[in-house]
């Protein structure tokens, strides 16, 4: 049979107790502890990152609002132009019809004085003719108030 002695049981189980209490003080504490601040830190970063996630997605609905404005602005800007544009085109034209009138108005004039010199030109040359015509006709000279009464008369009837 085995021997088994009380004694040896009882010192080793002293020593075991002795054994796990010193490894409890020395040994088990800085394991725990270096194991909860490796949880710790673990779980900080996790809440960074979370942090992060955050912010970015914050920061991701800024940019989408100010892109949305920007827009808006550029779109408004576009109208301005465009509503600039025919505010200038109007006045490009009132400017031209007036120019147009003004062009046609001064030819209008010009014509209608030329148009009067014409007619005295006419006239004139007219009386000289017929003071021609007269001279060889009567084959004599008349007196000039005469050839005046007369040329009235013929302008008159022509």
């Amino acid at each position: 049979m085995l021997n088994i002695e009380i004694s040896q049981i009882i010192i080793q189980i002293i020593a075991f107790l002795i054994m796990l209490w010193i490894m409890k003080k020395f040994g088990w504490k800085p394991l725990l502890d270096t194991l909860e601040n490796r949880k710790n830190k673990i779980q900080a970063e996790f809440d960074t990152i979370q942090a992060q996630k955050l912010e970015a997605k914050q920061l991701n609905e800024l940019y989408k609002e100010k892109l949305k404005e920007i827009d808006k602005e550029a779109r408004n800007k576009i109208q301005e132009a465009i509503a600039e544009g025919r505010t200038i085109s109007s006045e490009i034209q009132k400017d031209a019809k007036a120019q147009a009138k003004l062009i046609l108005e001064t030819a209008k004039s010009e014509l209608e004085g030329e148009i009067a010199h014409a007619k005295s030109q006419l006239k004139a040359d007219m009386v000289n003719i017929i003071m021609n015509v007269t001279k060889k006709i009567l084959k004599e000279n008349l007196l000039p108030a005469d050839q005046l009464k007369l040329i009235a008369q013929f302008v008159e009837e022509a």
